[in-house]
């Protein structure tokens, strides 16, 4: 497969698995990169970077590549609140064999995809009346340092499309389907974000849980 019937096969792919979520209760279509949801800009640069063959593009591969461990494990945390009827946990950072993220790390290890933080956000949207889709969601380091968290959903199709294994767009499909990207009112879920970044010494985290909404501060 060439890389531009690749690009053309992710981003298909991407719209149906989007397609599919918003069929089942008001799901947010993932193939919008263009409002409300956190920017893959800084991903996208760096695959078009490579593809130039601009070595800024090594640089930040060595510099992703040098995060051994997002975090001590005993440093990470729970971040528990609540805004109206809607509950919040946060796991930061979520250990890479927990079951949410064990299948998400093995194809970023399969894809030769640099080193990521996982984040594990619960929700408990039971008694809640609006669908929650955690636009934006930021995590305060120990130093006071914010890194802005990126949904795994959104960069699962950027992998697919720099591996060289032609059933990496099957696989991203499958993932982006199971990770979901909401959690509709009547019902529990979870969704799994990312940095690509060092999260230390977590205390705090700031979440938005729908667009247009207010920002739910959730200190360690």
């Amino acid at each position: 497969m060439t890389p531009r019937s690749r690009a053309a096969a992710v981003s298909l792919a991407v719209v149906l698995a989007g397609g599919l979520l918003a069929g089942c209760g008001a799901g947010r279509d993932l193939s919008d990169r263009s409002g409300g949801g956190l920017s893959m800009e800084p991903w996208r640069d760096r695959v078009d970077a490579r593809d130039r063959g601009d070595d800024r593009a090594g640089a930040a591969e060595d510099a992703a590549r040098s995060l051994e461990d997002c975090a001590d494990p005993d440093d990470a945390a729970e971040l528990e609140g609540d805004q109206g009827d809607v509950s919040v946990t946060v796991h930061v950072p979520a250990d890479s064999s927990d079951d949410h993220v064990e299948d998400l790390e093995d194809f970023r290890e399969d894809t030769d995809a640099g080193p990521v933080c996982w984040v594990v956000v619960e929700v408990d949207n039971r008694d809640g009346t609006e669908v929650v889709d955690l636009p934006e969601v930021d995590v305060v380091a120990a130093d006071g340092s914010r890194v802005t968290l990126q949904r795994a959903s959104d960069v699962l199709s950027t992998w697919a499309e720099r591996s060289d294994d032609d059933d990496a767009v099957a696989r991203a499909v499958e993932l982006i389907t199971q990770t979901g990207g909401t959690v509709s009112p009547g019902q529990e879920g979870y969704l799994v974000l990312l940095a690509a970044e060092d999260l230390d010494d977590p205390r705090a985290a700031h979440v938005r849980l729908t667009d247009g909404g207010d920002v739910l501060t959730l200190e360690r």
